[in-house]
C-alpha cells in the first residue's frame, strides 16, 4: 500500500476517537449534575423532614404550661373554702372540750379570762391554759370589761319575766347577781331556747351576762370558789 495514502486514514481515525471522547464526556457531565441535584434535593428534603419531626417537640413547653396551669388550679382548689371553716352551732348540751374539768384544789392560781373577741372563756392557772369554753357575751358591748371576782350569788336556776327568759347554773361575778356566768337561756317552762343557744361561741347574744354550755355553767357554779379572779377583755 502507498504510504502517502495511509496517513489521512490514521488522522481521520484519531479525529473520530477525539470526537467520540468529547461526546461521551459531554453526556456524562449532565448525568452527574442531575445526580448532584437529586442528592442536594434529597438532603434538603431530609433536612425538612427532620425539621417537621422536631416541630411537635417545640410545642412541649405549651404542654408544660398547661400542666403548670392545671397545677395552679389544683392548688387553688386545695385552698381552704371559707364556708367550710365558718362558725357553726356547737353542742351546748355537752362540755366544750372532751377532757376533764380542772380541779380548783390542784390549781391555786385558778382564774377565768373572758375574751369578748373570741367569744370564749379561758380557764387558767397563771399563764397555763387549763380549759377553753364556748361563750356568748353581751350585745352592744353590754358585758363590762375589767378585773372582777367570783361572788357568793349562785344557784341552779333563775327566770327574768321582763326579758322573758332565764337560765340554769348561774354564778355572779359583778354587782351581786346582776352580771352572771350561766347556761344558754331557758324559757318560762325551763326549756332551752335553741335560737339563743345556737349563738354560743359565734357571736354576742346576751344582755351582759356570759352564756355557756350547760355542763360548763354547772362546773363553774359547783366548783369555782368565791373570790376566783375574773378578767373580761
Amino acid at each position: 500500500m502507498d504510504p502517502v495514502r495511509r496517513t489521512p486514514v490514521v488522522v481521520t481515525s484519531a479525529l473520530l476517537t477525539l470526537l467520540l471522547t468529547v461526546l461521551i464526556v459531554n453526556l456524562i457531565q449532565p448525568v452527574d449534575a442531575a445526580r448532584a441535584e437529586r442528592t442536594t434535593a434529597a438532603g434538603a428534603s431530609s433536612t425538612s423532614t427532620v425539621s417537621v419531626r422536631r416541630f411537635p417537640k417545640a410545642h412541649h413547653p405549651s404542654k408544660s404550661a398547661s400542666s403548670s396551669s392545671a397545677t395552679k388550679n389544683q392548688t387553688k382548689q386545695q385552698k381552704p373554702d371559707p364556708a367550710a371553716t365558718s362558725a357553726h352551732p356547737v353542742d351546748w348540751l355537752k362540755p366544750s372540750q372532751q377532757v376533764d374539768y380542772p380541779d380548783p384544789a390542784a390549781h391555786p392560781g385558778l382564774s377565768l379570762e373572758v375574751s369578748l373577741q373570741d367569744q370564749r372563756v379561758y380557764v387558767r392557772d397563771g399563764s397555763e391554759l387549763l380549759y377553753t369554753m364556748y361563750a356568748s357575751t353581751g350585745m352592744d358591748d353590754s358585758t363590762p370589761r375589767g378585773s372582777f371576782r367570783i361572788q357568793n350569788e349562785r344557784g341552779d336556776h333563775f327566770y327574768n319575766p321582763r326579758e322573758g327568759m332565764g337560765a340554769r347554773y348561774y354564778t355572779s361575778f359583778l354587782n351581786h347577781g346582776v352580771f352572771l356566768f350561766h347556761s344558754v337561756p331557758t324559757d318560762s317552762k325551763g326549756g332551752y331556747i335553741k335560737e339563743e343557744a345556737d349563738m354560743l361561741g359565734i357571736r354576742p347574744g346576751s344582755h351582759g351576762c356570759i352564756r355557756l354550755t350547760v355542763p360548763d355553767a354547772r362546773w363553774i357554779m359547783q366548783s369555782v370558789p368565791t373570790g376566783t379572779p375574773v378578767l373580761v377583755k
